[in-house]
């Protein structure tokens, strides 16, 4: 026999209830009983809401369509639906998807709300959560929510101006997204390593992460997160480059290098990671090494650079991410020797690593 599916709760039942004809098992309210003709438009419109939902539904919503809470009841009980979360209910009796998670959070939150922090970072594609991760929604300060399992909910007093526009499911924009990250981060150490990180893996223009810093003035790690800008801003991106700052150039009082220099290699200007300009003259090092390239074409200009640094008489010194994370201290003696070839005459200073 042909499956229909009823037009108020979205179920499919065997038989020939009609296109346009909900079944009994829907328990109506006596103000709506069971086979009255609805409208398509209508019916159209249940079902937009149901796909665009995910299947979840509140309890509002499903009185507006004609339950009564006796039969809304009744189909969990049944196990048809369940219950997600105080006035929430899937309209299925299975797990939950990812989207059907996030669309419950905010269901549950009720009014306006954002997916943030780590879940909004998820969104945009550049943290990996797992499908069990807690759901983070933002309200606004002062809002009031129920609690609700698997959800952290945060308030903000400039939620009017965190929303990334045009963005379904709702959520905080990038840059938002990255203060949100970096303002939960335990200590200042591992604020400013995520205010760099996060960035540059959110793809968020320093100058974009300043405007955001003016606007909401955080009030933790303030001076973390205008360090990262600073870094940014002078060219210091990526991980590896900031861990060479930190660790190898800062920790043993090396010379500040200049980021980012561009050179002009076969007519094309490319750009050196870090530059040491001393008396005597200019000393290079490349971050990532060979085992870091993605593609030939990479691998290509890399060995043209350094033919070009070779011409130039600019010794070119590659580190990747074991010399620069597990031994910074022999890294640190490397570049030494190289810039005390060419006029530098401060002293090394000495880690707490290299007295280990």
């Amino acid at each position: 026999m042909l499956r229909q599916t009823c037009v108020r709760c979205a179920e499919t039942s065997q038989g020939p209830i009609g296109p346009n004809i909900a079944h009994n098992s829907c328990r109506w309210s006596r103000a709506a009983p069971v086979g009255v003709e609805l409208g398509m438009d209508e019916f159209d419109n249940w079902r937009l809401l149901l796909a665009q939902q995910h299947r979840v539904v509140t309890r509002a919503q499903l009185l507006a369509r004609g339950f009564t809470d006796d039969g809304i009841r009744a189909q969990v009980e049944a196990g048809r639906w369940r219950r997600v979360h105080e006035g929430v209910y899937a309209l299925h009796s299975g797990p939950l998807t990812r989207a059907a998670q996030m669309t419950a959070a905010l269901l549950a939150c009720g009014g306006a709300a954002l997916l943030s922090h780590e879940t909004a970072g998820e969104l945009h594609g550049f943290l990996e959560q797992e499908a069990s991760a807690a759901i983070h929604v933002t309200v606004r300060y002062g809002c009031s929510t129920a609690r609700a399992d698997g959800v952290r909910v945060h308030r903000s007093r400039a939620f009017a101006h965190i929303a990334a526009r045009g963005e379904e499911p709702p959520r905080t924009s990038r840059v938002h997204t990255v203060l949100d990250l970096v303002n939960s981060a335990p200590d200042r150490h591992e604020a400013a390593r995520r205010a760099h990180q996060l960035a540059l893996d959110a793809g968020v223009h320093p100058l974009d992460l300043e405007r955001a810093v003016e606007l909401r003035r955080p009030p933790r790690f303030l001076q973390p997160i205008k360090d990262a800008i600073r870094l940014l801003r002078e060219g210091v991106l990526s991980a590896l480059e900031h861990q060479y700052l930190v660790d190898v150039e800062k920790a043993h009082g090396l010379p500040e290098g200049r980021r980012q220099g561009p050179v002009l290699v076969d007519g094309v200007q490319r750009y050196e990671d870090i530059t040491y300009d001393l008396p005597d003259g200019a000393a290079v090092v490349r971050l990532d090494g060979f085992g870091y390239h993605r593609d030939r074409l990479t691998a290509l200009i890399d060995r043209r650079r350094s033919v070009a640094a070779a011409v130039a008489a600019t010794p070119a010194i590659p580190f990747g991410w074991d010399e620069v994370t597990r031994f910074p201290c022999r890294t640190a003696r490397e570049v030494e020797a190289v810039v005390r070839w060419l006029g530098w005459a401060d002293p090394l200073l000495s880690c707490p690593r290299c007295r280990e």
